[in-house]
Protein backbone atom coordinates (compact mmCIF):
# COMPACT_ATOMS: atom_id res chain seq x y z
CA UNK A 1 0.00 0.00 0.00
CA UNK A 2 0.98 3.58 -0.40
CA UNK A 3 1.97 5.59 2.50
CA UNK A 4 -0.48 6.45 5.32
CA UNK A 5 -3.23 9.81 5.14
CA UNK A 6 -2.31 9.58 8.68
CA UNK A 7 1.15 10.52 10.53
CA UNK A 8 0.94 8.02 12.95
CA UNK A 9 -0.11 4.92 10.83
CA UNK A 10 -3.50 2.97 9.68
CA UNK A 11 -3.80 0.67 13.07
CA UNK A 12 -2.29 -1.21 15.56
CA UNK A 13 -2.11 -4.44 13.18
CA UNK A 14 -3.59 -6.30 14.88
CA UNK A 15 -6.02 -8.90 13.36
CA UNK A 16 -9.56 -8.02 12.71
CA UNK A 17 -12.26 -9.12 14.88
CA UNK A 18 -13.49 -12.41 13.57
CA UNK A 19 -17.41 -12.06 11.74
CA UNK A 20 -20.11 -11.84 14.10
CA UNK A 21 -22.93 -11.94 11.12
CA UNK A 22 -23.84 -13.84 8.14
CA UNK A 23 -26.14 -13.51 5.09
CA UNK A 24 -29.08 -15.08 5.48
CA UNK A 25 -29.92 -17.17 2.22
CA UNK A 26 -33.34 -15.97 0.41
CA UNK A 27 -36.34 -18.14 1.54
CA UNK A 28 -35.10 -18.92 4.87
CA UNK A 29 -37.42 -19.30 7.63
CA UNK A 30 -38.17 -16.93 10.32
CA UNK A 31 -37.49 -19.71 13.26
CA UNK A 32 -34.54 -20.44 11.82
CA UNK A 33 -32.83 -16.93 11.96
CA UNK A 34 -30.00 -16.98 14.12
CA UNK A 35 -29.00 -14.30 16.00
CA UNK A 36 -26.13 -13.37 13.53
CA UNK A 37 -28.26 -14.05 10.29
CA UNK A 38 -30.46 -10.74 11.91
CA UNK A 39 -27.88 -9.03 12.21
CA UNK A 40 -26.42 -9.21 8.75
CA UNK A 41 -29.64 -8.16 7.53
CA UNK A 42 -29.83 -4.83 9.79
CA UNK A 43 -26.42 -3.74 8.73
CA UNK A 44 -27.32 -5.32 5.32
CA UNK A 45 -26.93 -1.21 2.85
CA UNK A 46 -29.20 -3.38 0.26
CA UNK A 47 -32.27 -3.35 2.29
CA UNK A 48 -31.86 0.82 1.90
CA UNK A 49 -31.74 0.49 -1.76
CA UNK A 50 -27.94 0.19 -2.74
CA UNK A 51 -27.27 -1.32 -6.02
CA UNK A 52 -29.80 -2.75 -7.97
CA UNK A 53 -31.69 -3.93 -5.11
CA UNK A 54 -34.98 -1.84 -4.20
CA UNK A 55 -35.31 0.20 -1.10
CA UNK A 56 -37.27 -1.94 1.51
CA UNK A 57 -36.06 0.24 4.61
CA UNK A 58 -36.03 4.13 4.99
CA UNK A 59 -32.60 5.27 4.80
CA UNK A 60 -33.21 7.10 8.20
CA UNK A 61 -34.28 3.15 9.73
CA UNK A 62 -31.13 1.59 8.50
CA UNK A 63 -28.60 4.46 9.46
CA UNK A 64 -30.07 4.50 12.88
CA UNK A 65 -29.91 0.53 13.22
CA UNK A 66 -26.55 0.68 12.31
CA UNK A 67 -25.77 3.33 15.04
CA UNK A 68 -26.97 1.12 17.47
CA UNK A 69 -24.74 -1.70 16.10
CA UNK A 70 -21.66 0.35 16.21
CA UNK A 71 -22.39 1.59 20.04
CA UNK A 72 -23.39 -2.65 20.66
CA UNK A 73 -19.94 -4.17 18.51
CA UNK A 74 -17.67 -1.10 17.86
CA UNK A 75 -16.60 0.43 14.81
CA UNK A 76 -14.01 -2.23 13.50
CA UNK A 77 -16.27 -5.23 14.03
CA UNK A 78 -18.94 -2.99 12.31
CA UNK A 79 -16.89 -2.37 9.14
CA UNK A 80 -15.62 -6.25 8.98
CA UNK A 81 -19.34 -7.27 8.87
CA UNK A 82 -20.23 -4.75 6.50
CA UNK A 83 -17.31 -5.89 3.78
CA UNK A 84 -18.71 -9.33 4.20
CA UNK A 85 -22.27 -8.86 3.69
CA UNK A 86 -21.37 -6.63 0.64
CA UNK A 87 -19.22 -8.98 -0.47
CA UNK A 88 -22.01 -11.87 0.31
CA UNK A 89 -25.14 -9.76 -1.60
CA UNK A 90 -22.91 -8.89 -4.74
CA UNK A 91 -21.06 -11.97 -5.29
CA UNK A 92 -24.13 -13.22 -7.56
CA UNK A 93 -24.83 -9.88 -9.17
CA UNK A 94 -24.40 -10.15 -13.10
CA UNK A 95 -22.47 -6.64 -13.33
CA UNK A 96 -22.68 -4.78 -16.80
CA UNK A 97 -25.38 -4.56 -18.84
CA UNK A 98 -27.56 -7.01 -19.87
CA UNK A 99 -27.74 -8.34 -23.87
CA UNK A 100 -31.25 -7.20 -24.55
CA UNK A 101 -31.67 -9.83 -27.72
CA UNK A 102 -31.38 -13.43 -25.32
Amino acid sequence: MTDSLWPEGNGSGDPLPKLNAVVAKSGTPPHEMTPKAIKGLLLNPIYAGVGPYPAIVEESQWVRACEKIIEEDGAEQFLVNLLYVLRESFSHEDIGPQDESE
